[in-house]
């Protein structure tokens, strides 16, 4: 017989959750169920900040390192370790850090931690080596924060199960799960008579994913709406040399992601920058752009266009205000403009759901799709699955809590 896990974890790119074996979800951070994926490492101090304790103070004091999306390294390779406080930390150790912060505050709770249901990707990538590279530095970090078991759920399969514990009769279901980081699409077997079983494998038709998820939707509103802001397009006068040239495209496209935009610190690329705002056709974008890097501002921006995407889920227009420092944006934007400008996400979705579609048997029929994380809000994408299976076969639940509910349901089987 296994052991019980005992919780389970969905350690997103953007939030994490923990949930119990009766699948209910805790609140772990000031009463929510979410805690942001950040870390946080004041300068002049050995103090280190998780969730919103770890945003707050980002935004009091921008003096030191602020770390998200760590989840989207583990497939990277060629990430082995960074340097925080004059020590060198593997991935791993700085995932760790963050798992602990998680299991300490669920212990608090009264919860027992030893054991663990982890979620990953239907695909961490393509190439199988590199997805069980990815999958055991997990579990690496995992047994490093103090995890004496760990064991991986694919976290569609936990929304599955979610989904699964209101069915009421046997379906054929494709669950389609958004996160921040990749969109996870799984065929399975669902219902009363597979309710229970330990090894759900052979329930499982089909499977895919792509790296499709709510940072890409954000990334495509900066390079449509903002990216002018921050001197996309500009010309300056290089050194010792007659001719104008343009902003470099790597400097705007490391805006498009919150893994690389800390790079535009590096001293070529300060340099060049301090070379811009001299010579410059378009001085205040660059004094823009210098500010939301030096000043440490892009993660506030990009929470402000993540407001204003969730607003066009529900609103034909909207306004993206934001003002600090230098930087002054009031732009406009309709939801006609946001899916003209993320149309090659859905049409990359649509083939990644193609795909998965061409696994499933002759004969088999889908009976519904249960569509959750963030992105299943987002009007293009549920008219994607609309147009492919009838808006009456399309069922949601909460968006960010399905696969925790699924993986801490799993945590209890033995």
């Amino acid at each position: 017989m296994r052991e019980h896990a005992l919780i389970g974890i969905d350690f997103g790119t953007s939030n994490t959750a923990v949930a119990t074996p009766n699948g209910t979800v805790l609140k772990i951070d000031r009463g929510s169920p979410l805690f942001r994926t950040v870390l946080f490492f004041p300068e002049d101090t050995t103090e280190v900040l998780a969730g919103s304790e770890a945003i707050d103070r980002y935004q009091e004091d921008n003096a030191g390192r602020f770390i998200q999306s760590m989840k989207t390294w583990l497939p990277a390779q060629s990430f082995t370790r960074t340097q925080l406080r004059n020590r060198t930390l593997s991935l791993e150790e700085l995932i760790a850090i963050f798992l602990r912060k998680i299991r300490s505050v669920v212990m608090e709770q009264g919860h027992d931690t030893h054991s663990v249901v982890l979620g990953r990707p239907a695909r961490f990538s393509r190439d199988p080596k590199v997805d069980a590279f990815a999958q055991e530095r997990l579990r690496k970090a995992a047994e490093i924060a103090g995890f004496e078991n760990v064991r991986f759920l694919i976290e569609p399969i936990a929304a599955a199960l979610a989904y699964e514990a209101k069915l009421e009769r046997d379906e054929l279901v494709l669950v389609a799960d958004f996160g921040a980081g990749t969109s996870d699409l799984t065929v399975m077997r669902l219902g009363p008579s597979h309710r229970g079983s330990a090894d759900r494998s052979k329930d499982v038709i089909a499977s895919g994913g792509v790296y499709v998820g709510g940072d890409r939707f954000d990334a495509a509103i900066m390079k449509s709406k903002l990216f002018g802001h921050f001197g996309h397009g500009s010309t300056y006068e290089p050194a010792l040399m007659a001719k104008r040239m343009e902003m470099p495209t790597y400097v705007s496209s490391r805006l498009l992601s919150w893994n690389e935009m800390s790079l535009i610190r590096e001293k070529k690329t300060r340099e060049l920058i301090e070379l811009m705002l001299k010579t410059s056709d378009r001085k205040p974008a660059i004094e823009a752009l210098h500010d939301l890097v030096m000043y440490n501002i892009g993660f506030r921006l990009y929470r402000a266009i993540e407001a204003a995407k969730v607003r066009l889920s529900s609103e034909e227009v909207t306004t993206l205000d934001f003002e600090e420092e230098r930087i002054s944006i009031h732009e406009t934007i309709t939801r006609a403009e946001f899916e003209v400008a993320s149309k090659h996400l859905i049409e990359e979705l649509e083939e990644c759901t193609d795909e998965v579609l061409s696994q499933v048997p002759e004969g088999l029929h889908i009976d519904s799709v249960f569509l959750t994380g963030g992105s299943s809000h987002v009007p293009s994408v549920r008219r994607l699955f609309a147009r492919k299976f009838g808006d009456q076969k399309l069922r949601t639940a909460d968006a960010f809590t399905s696969v925790v509910e699924g993986l801490g349901r799993s945590s209890g089987s033995a």
